[in-house]
């Protein structure tokens, strides 16, 4: 038989030890009738109620099962995909940029198989996602030179361009420059503006663990 529990002021708490389901009656607001479900067995139960909580799909192997292929054939597709660039390397001022950019899937799906698997746990998906927001920096980068390695260069697209008037479009977002004209300081402002992600990226993951270490980082929480 349970030994009865004792509270700070020195009465006893009694203790429950079920070994039957319960039988609980649920009221329905509106309705005059009730009904009856039985709870599973609890071993120790103190205080008024216990609520367990039913997982969601995320926390069931069945999803982490689909993760995982996913990640798998994701990996495969991208291994392949960089054996090719790398044994028909023909044009290697292109298709270095190329490679460095295709290692962002398997670095991508990789971390979100892992968060998948560390779901429960709140911490481990910020060291994850640090890696990867470091090397989408590093993609971004080459992405652009990328787009200028297939464009032959600055030099090269400022002899087509320049003084060229800026269409107006809002399509294409350039209403705001209308009455401009295509100049190597435009050009270089584009440059800029994008190759700042490039540096604001691993220094905010850096910010992310310094805090997490500390425990002052909270997702969504800016207060």
């Amino acid at each position: 038989m349970p030994q009865p529990m004792m509270n700070s002021s020195g009465t006893s708490v009694p203790t429950v030890n079920l070994s039957t389901p319960i039988p609980v009656t649920t009221s329905i607001p509106g309705n005059r009738s009730s009904m009856t479900t039985l709870l599973p067995a609890l071993e120790n139960v103190t205080g008024n109620a216990s609520y367990i909580q039913p997982l969601i799909f995320l926390q069931t192997r069945a999803a982490q099962g689909i993760g995982g292929v996913c990640a798998f054939l994701a990996l495969l597709i991208t291994v392949h995909q960089i054996y090719l660039h790398l044994r028909y390397y023909t044009c290697p001022n292109e298709q270095r940029w190329i490679v460095r950019i295709l290692f962002i899937v398997p670095i991508y799906s990789f971390d979100s198989f892992l968060s998948l698997m560390f779901f429960n746990n709140d911490n481990y998906y910020v060291y994850f996602d640090s890696i990867r927001d470091c090397y989408e920096a590093f993609v971004i980068y080459s992405f652009l030179s990328l787009c200028y390695e297939y464009l032959g260069g600055e030099s090269s697209i400022m002899s087509e361009i320049r003084g060229k008037p800026i269409k107006s479009s809002w399509i294409w977002c350039t209403c705001c420059l209308s009455g401009r004209q295509y100049t190597i300081g435009f050009l270089r402002f584009c440059k800029q503006a994008t190759l700042q992600f490039c540096i604001v990226k691993p220094v905010m993951a850096v910010i992310t663990l310094v805090l997490q270490a500390f425990s002052l980082y909270k997702d969504g929480n800016f207060s």
